[in-house]
C-alpha cells in the first residue's frame, strides 16, 4: 500500500533540501500541509505533487 502522507524529513529528501528549510516551507501558508499536533505535521502525497507541479508550472510559464 502506498503511503498517502510525508512527514518533514521525508519532505526534506524529496526536495533535496535541509530538514529546517523543509520546516519553514511546510510552515507556509501556501503549502498543503497538516498540522496534527503541536510537533507533528504531515503533507498529503497527492497536495504536495499537486503543489510541485504548480510550482514549476508557474516557474516554466515566467520563462516563456
Amino acid at each position: 500500500m502506498a503511503k498517502t502522507v510525508m512527514n518533514v524529513r521525508e519532505l526534506s529528501q524529496a526536495l533535496g533540501v535541509s530538514v529546517p528549510t523543509a520546516y519553514e516551507i511546510a510552515n507556509r501558508d501556501s503549502f498543503p500541509s497538516i498540522r496534527v499536533s503541536e510537533r507533528r505535521i504531515v503533507i498529503p502525497v497527492a497536495a504536495f505533487n499537486q503543489w510541485l507541479d504548480n510550482q514549476v508550472s508557474e516557474k516554466l510559464g515566467n520563462q516563456i
